[in-house]
């Protein structure tokens, strides 16, 4: 495997959980209409970190136009540190499938300044070395999956445009549909718009749209209660334009296990973990 596609893979997980948790409790301003898009969008962030900790494994499945498939499998384990000492969240990525990847492991440090660059290190069994791995590239597809690796990235409230569109009944769900607009001149995307749940905050789907105001790509997403929350459980991305689709399934989830600073450290990078 390309280990340059491998070492950028680590963003791609990073925030396939950045809509982690969400209780299952209704918060009492959730009808409330007059919101602005920026307050919804910050409202849906601010419960995605109501745990401590938690391990799962995620199977990522890639599947053609044709029906061809391959699998990928990684065990997960995230620590939420709630900003202290300027730290967001740390995560251990630990390839299990492939074969041939297999021990292949991301350490993310994911900082809470907007200035400082998220610390993420790679290690290839094979060479026994850990390897610095720094942000750029971000706009590369993961492993041929519909969404790159800034797809991915937990983005700052600030870097987008938000703005309330309407509000509308979808998968039999009152919902605000958000337009965000990135700031930046160098997105691939013109605009993404969100369709947030108005009863519990939870993502249920994102379109992306390319610079020719295009749809390009689909993201809808399932949920699952674990210990009375309301916590991620599948998303499917297709890619409009070009029939691809990419399933990311989270089974085993456990959570509030009591994972410790020194579980995402260089030398558990190396050595994974046993729980």
């Amino acid at each position: 495997m390309n280990l340059s596609v491998l070492a950028r893979a680590v963003f791609f997980f990073i925030t396939l959980y950045f809509y982690l948790s969400i209780p299952l409790s209704v918060p009492a301003f959730a009808q409330v209409s007059a919101l602005t898009g920026v307050e919804i969008v910050k409202k849906s962030r601010a419960l995605l970190y109501q745990i401590d900790d938690q391990k799962s494994t995620v199977t990522l499945w890639l599947i053609e136009r044709d029906g061809a498939m391959k699998r990928i499998v990684v065990s997960r384990y995230w620590k939420n540190y709630r900003s202290e000492e300027g730290i967001d969240s740390k995560m251990l990525l630990v390839t299990e499938f492939p074969t041939d990847s297999r021990g292949v492991a991301f350490l993310v440090w994911d900082y809470d300044n907007p200035d400082e660059p998220d610390d993420l290190r790679l290690y290839l069994p094979a060479l026994d070395m850990v390897r610095r791995i720094s942000g750029q590239d971000l706009n590369d597809a993961f492993l041929g999956s519909d969404l790159t690796f800034a797809d991915m990235g937990q983005r700052r409230l600030d870097e987008d445009r938000h703005r309330l569109s309407k509000q509308e009944v979808y998968r039999k769900t009152d919902t605000y549909v958000v337009e965000s607009v990135p700031k930046e001149k160098e997105s691939i995307y013109s605009k993404k718009i969100s369709w947030i749940s108005q009863k519990d905050w939870t993502l249920l789907r994102v379109d992306y749209y390319d610079q020719g105001q295009k749809l390009l790509k689909r993201q809808t997403l399932e949920w699952q209660l674990v210990k009375g929350l309301r916590v991620w459980k599948r998303t499917i991305v297709t890619n409009i334009q070009n029939g691809h689709r990419t399933v990311f399934d989270v089974s085993g989830l456990q959570v509030n296990i009591g994972l410790r600073d020194k579980d995402f450290t260089a030398e558990s990078l190396k050595s994974g973990l046993d729980r």
